[in-house]
């Protein structure tokens, strides 16, 4: 699992020079608490975001093109947010890990992802390695 640096979401806002707004700030604060991931649907129907899903969505872009955040497709095609590698203590690229029964993510940052080489001209934006499969407690109820 990452470690994340000892900062505020403040810090992280202000680290990638964006404007700390209570929207920003708050969001970020929910990605960085979900240690596997979490989905539009869970962060709209928050407390925090009930009846500002324009102002959600324009803060989850506002993350993501900044830099902060990453989305990746769990097992069953959900998209969740998740704090962007670089912001942990491992700056290296690493694989993710989604269970298919209880939906959980998690990085799998103790693995190294090889450098992938582009052809010239060609921009990396992403990289994604996804293992779908059983996590250890839904491992241990199929048994």
């Amino acid at each position: 699992m990452m470690h994340l640096e000892k900062k505020s979401a403040e810090e992280f806002l202000r680290q990638a020079n964006l404007k700390v707004t209570k929207w920003r700030r708050v969001l970020l604060q929910k990605i960085m608490d979900s240690e596997s991931g979490i989905s539009y649907s869970d962060l709209s129907q928050s407390d925090d975001f009930l009846g500002h899903r324009v102002t959600l969505y324009r803060a989850l872009i506002d993350l993501e093109d900044a830099g902060l955040i990453e989305k990746l497709r769990d097992v069953n095609g959900t998209v969740k947010y998740m704090l962007k590698t670089k912001y942990g203590l491992s700056h290296k690229q690493h694989p993710h890990f989604s269970c298919r029964m209880c939906n959980t993510m998690i990085c799998l940052s103790e693995f190294d992802l090889p450098a992938i080489e582009l052809p010239a001209g060609f921009t990396n934006e992403q990289v994604v390695c996804l293992v779908y499969g059983l996590c250890n407690k839904c491992s241990a109820v199929v048994v």
